[in-house]
């Protein structure tokens, strides 16, 4: 389960230690794995776009995709560079080494399959597994960070996004955490809150050790009274298994995503010879499920301009399946202007109980993608990847 979790141990580490900066690639970028040809919707699918995008589009509004940065793709034709805190000497927030915020973004706002097409994205690089870091100066600190998170959604708010999607975290075990200095990341998110900014967290993903989360750890920045964790889901109301709980929950498989050098990808391997021998890692986690609820954000901002993020966060809550937090988009975009108060809000949503099966790996992996292929004949992956 790599999707996500090298930003898990960059960040919980550099908490700990004096940050440093990341400049030059120490290992080699990750292998696109091709699809087999582009997306082609069904006709419910495109049905269901249309009956979506009658309502919004996201014109308008910003979206801030803090992650490994995203690459330029004929997909994303409202693409904005902002800060590259990997490498700001030789700042590239479009090089997407990782080959996660390209795809984040993609679920936002791709152009045949994103939630909200004509969202502007604004790629905030912040992390990357692929660098190494070796400065200490204190005006270059370094990526991956949880001070460099916060400088991140500052850079996001200064830039006046509408929405913040954060697809990279950090677990942190509860001891550890009531250590832990956050305050400058506390003072990032309320002073995303007061400027009107929405921030969407991924929940984080389980895994093996030293590889994931575990239950119980303190996400950051997922913990936020304010922000908005998601979780996955295999079904509209079936928890994932490898996913943490979160307040809302969303589809975590894309079947294609946004390759960083262009066209579409089923997932990506660590080398040639791995793609060659087919050792490909689907795009599954709840990376991939949180943006699915900041392209739903967007889609909400445009229609309600005057709308706080609280308010936001109450319509997202109102419209979603109380026991799981599933939201469905054009539920949640269609929904009546008046006031939701009245219906049950999910808190977080409930973890199956746990089984002695070990690790999924790869098994799950396709399993989740079968679910969601299936899921896509129904609703919610309509917006998302179809398959080829």
């Amino acid at each position: 389960m790599r999707r996500i979790l090298f930003v898990v141990a960059i960040a919980a580490t550099c908490a700990l230690a004096p940050p440093v900066l990341a400049q030059e690639p120490a290992t080699a970028c990750m292998v696109p794995a091709p699809g087999a040809g582009s997306p082609a919707p069904t006709a419910q699918q495109s049905d269901y776009r249309a009956r979506l995008h009658a309502l919004a589009t996201g014109r308008g509004v910003r979206v801030a995709v803090i992650d490994t940065g995203v690459a330029r793709h004929d997909q994303l034709a409202r693409l904005e560079s902002g800060p590259d805190l990997v490498a700001p000497d030789s700042p590239d927030p479009h090089l997407d080494c990782d080959m996660h915020g390209t795809v984040v973004a993609g679920v936002i706002a791709a152009r045949d399959t994103g939630i909200a097409p004509s969202a502007t994205i604004l790629s905030i690089r912040q992390s990357s597994a692929h660098y190494r870091s070796d400065a200490r100066d204190a005006e270059a600190r370094g990526a991956g960070d949880l001070e460099s998170l916060a400088r991140a959604i500052t850079a996001a708010v200064e830039a006046d996004a509408d929405v913040i999607n954060v697809s990279v975290v950090s677990c942190v075990a509860p001891a550890v955490a009531a250590k832990l200095t956050t305050r400058p990341l506390d003072d990032a998110l309320r002073r995303a809150e007061e400027s009107g900014a929405l921030v969407i967290a991924a929940a984080g993903n389980t895994g093996g050790t030293g590889t994931g989360c575990s239950p119980g750890d303190v996400v950051y920045p997922a913990h936020g009274p304010t922000v908005v964790s998601v979780a996955a889901v295999e079904e509209p109301r079936d928890h994932a298994d490898y996913s943490l709980p979160g307040r809302l929950a969303a589809p975590g498989t894309v079947p294609l995503g946004l390759s960083p050098t262009g066209g579409w990808a089923r997932g990506d391997a660590a080398s040639p010879l791995a793609l060659a021998t087919d050792e490909v890692q689907p795009l599954t986690g709840t990376s991939f499920a949180a943006p699915v609820i900041a392209g739903t954000a967007a889609l909400l901002r445009e229609r309600f301009p005057d709308a706080t993020p609280a308010q936001l966060r109450e319509r997202l809550h109102a419209t979603a399946h109380p026991g799981s937090g599933f939201v469905e988009p054009l539920a949640a975009v269609s929904a009546s202007a008046q006031s939701h108060a009245s219906v049950p809000r999910p808190v977080s949503v409930a973890t199956p109980p746990r089984t002695d099966t070990v690790s999924h790996q790869r098994l799950a992996w396709l399993a989740a993608s079968c679910a969601v292929l299936a899921l896509a004949a129904a609703l919610s992956t309509a917006l998302r990847r179809p398959t080829p």
